[in-house]
C-alpha cells in the first residue's frame, strides 16, 4: 500500500509539473509569439504595397509631405520692380494711384500707390472677356437676350451697347460690345452664355483671379457696376491686363477700334460700335523725346476705360514701342481726357528722359468726335 501511494504521489507531481510547464510555455506564445508573427506580417504589407526600405524614418515622411504641400501653392504672377524703377511724381497728375508695366519683362518701371485698393469700374470687363474666351469653344455660338437681361440694366443706367430683348447674337458680338463700347449688355450675355447666370460666371472670375494669384482684387459682378465688396489694385488690374495680352483673342479685341456686330430683326445693319479708348485718344501722340513730334513706332494701341461716381475715371492702356509692349493703369483721374494725360505724362517721363508735355497737348486737341458715352 504505501509503494503504491508513492507511486500515486509521484504522478501527481508529474502532472502539475507538466501542468505548469504547458502554463509557462503558452505565457510565452502569448507574450512573445504573437507580436512578433504581427509585427511579421506588418513590415511584408509595406514592403508590399510602399516598396520603401524598412529603415524609412517619420523625419523622411515630414520632408515628403512639406514637400508636396509646396507644390499646391499657387504661383504669384506679380511683376518684380525693374533695376531702374522710379516713384511716379509728375506735377497736375489727378491719377491716385498708377503703374507702368513693362509687359515683356514683366517690371515694373514706375509707380504710384499701385497696391492701394481702389474701385475698378469697367476695368472688370477685362477680366470678363479673358474668362469668357477661355470658355466659349465657338465663337459663333449665339445667345438670346430677355427683357431680364436688359431691363435692370436700363434701371442701373448701366453703360449699354444697344442690344434689345428678344436679340440673338454671336458669342463675338459679345466680346466686342463688351470692350469697345463697354456694354454691361455684352458682358451680361458674356455671364449667361458662359455660366447660366453671372454669379456663376463671377465665380469662374474670382477662381482666375486667384489662378493669377492676385491677393488684391476681389469682383461680384463681371460689369464693375460699383459695389463696396468690388475691388482691386492699379497692379492687379495691370497684370490681368498682361495676362489678357497674351490671349490672342482678347489682344485682338482691346486693341480694336470699330465692329460691327450681325445683322438682327431689331438691327438690321448690325450696331456699329467704335473704341471708347481710340476715340479718347484721338488728337494725342507720344513724345519720349521732347521735340514736340510723335515718336516714330510708338503708339497706344488700345485698352479699356472705366467709371462710375464711385471710382471716377479708371484706364489700362497698352503701349507699343517698337514692337516692345507696355501697360499703364491709372484710376480715379479728374475726368476723361484728364486720365488719358496723365497716361501720356507717365509714358513720357519715364520711356524718355524728356519731361511730359501733355497740358500743351490737351489744348490743341480736338475732342469733336469723342464717343458721348463716359464708360
Amino acid at each position: 500500500m504505501k509503494r503504491k501511494n508513492r507511486k500515486g504521489g509521484a504522478a501527481v507531481v508529474a502532472v502539475l509539473i507538466v501542468i505548469i510547464l504547458v502554463a509557462v510555455g503558452s505565457a510565452a506564445l502569448i507574450v512573445t509569439g504573437r507580436y512578433t508573427i504581427q509585427e511579421s506580417k506588418v513590415a511584408d504589407a509595406v514592403v508590399k504595397i510602399d516598396n520603401e526600405p524598412e529603415e524609412s524614418s517619420s523625419e523622411d515622411m515630414s520632408e515628403t509631405e512639406d514637400l508636396s504641400s509646396a507644390a499646391e501653392e499657387p504661383v504669384s504672377l506679380y511683376p518684380a520692380k525693374a533695376a531702374g524703377y522710379s516713384d511716379i511724381d509728375i506735377k497736375d497728375m489727378t491719377a491716385n494711384t498708377a503703374i507702368l508695366l513693362d509687359a515683356d519683362s514683366n517690371e515694373i518701371v514706375a509707380g504710384f500707390n499701385y497696391e492701394k485698393k481702389i474701385y475698378p469700374a469697367s476695368l472688370t470687363k477685362i477680366l470678363t472677356i479673358l474668362v469668357a474666351v477661355e470658355n466659349i469653344d465657338d465663337m459663333s455660338a449665339t445667345y438670346k437676350f430677355t427683357a431680364e437681361d436688359i431691363d435692370p440694366l436700363i434701371e442701373d443706367n448701366a453703360s449699354r451697347a444697344g442690344f434689345e430683348a428678344g436679340e440673338t447674337v454671336t458669342m463675338e458680338d459679345l466680346l466686342y460690345a463688351s470692350v469697345l463700347a463697354s456694354g454691361a449688355d455684352g458682358t451680361n450675355g458674356l455671364a449667361n452664355a458662359v455660366a447660366g447666370s453671372e454669379e456663376k460666371f463671377v465665380e469662374l472670375m474670382n477662381a482666375k483671379i486667384q489662378e493669377l494669384g492676385l491677393t488684391g482684387t476681389s469682383f461680384v459682378n463681371s460689369s464693375g457696376l460699383h459695389n463696396k465688396n468690388h475691388y482691386s489694385t492699379a497692379q492687379d488690374i495691370a497684370v490681368i491686363t498682361k495676362a489678357a495680352m497674351e490671349n490672342e483673342t482678347c489682344y485682338k479685341i482691346l486693341t480694336a477700334t470699330k465692329y460691327t456686330t450681325s445683322k438682327t430683326k431689331q438691327h438690321e445693319d448690325g450696331i456699329e460700335l467704335t473704341s471708347i479708348v481710340a476715340a479718347r485718344l484721338s488728337g494725342y501722340f507720344i513724345d519720349c523725346d521732347g521735340d514736340g513730334n510723335a515718336d516714330d513706332g510708338i503708339s497706344v494701341e488700345g485698352g479699356k476705360t472705366g467709371f462710375t461716381d464711385e471710382a471716377l475715371y479708371t484706364l489700362s492702356t497698352i503701349l507699343d514701342d517698337n514692337g516692345h509692349k507696355y501697360i499703364c493703369v491709372t484710376t480715379k483721374s479728374k475726368d476723361e481726357f484728364k486720365s488719358v494725360e496723365d497716361e501720356i505724362a507717365i509714358y513720357e517721363k519715364y520711356l524718355g528722359d524728356a519731361p511730359a508735355q501733355s497740358d500743351d497737348k490737351a489744348d490743341d486737341t480736338d475732342t469733336s468726335s469723342v464717343s458721348d458715352v463716359e464708360d
